[in-house]
């Protein structure tokens, strides 16, 4: 089995509100997509972290489409 993150994979989606105007905010991807071209590569057998993170967890940007309020969130990644 390997560790994989629910929303990466689209097996389902999560919701947060915003904490500014309680608006449904949208996922902009995971974080290390964000970081460099090969980021998203790095997490291995080897490393219990990637980009600071621990392996079991995939840490997502949410943005909110009202006022623009951006957050991270920890996603547990799921055994597939």
């Amino acid at each position: 089995m390997k560790l994989v993150c629910p929303l990466c994979n689209g097996l389902y989606k999560i919701e947060y509100k915003c904490v500014k105007c309680n608006t449904i905010m949208e996922d902009k991807g995971a974080k290390v997509n964000y970081y460099d071209d090969y980021s998203p590569y790095l997490l291995d057998e080897i490393s219990d972290e990637v980009d600071g993170v621990r392996r079991d967890e995939c840490v997502h940007v949410f943005q909110c489409p009202n006022c623009g309020h951006r957050g991270n969130y920890s996603i547990e990644r799921k055994e597939y």
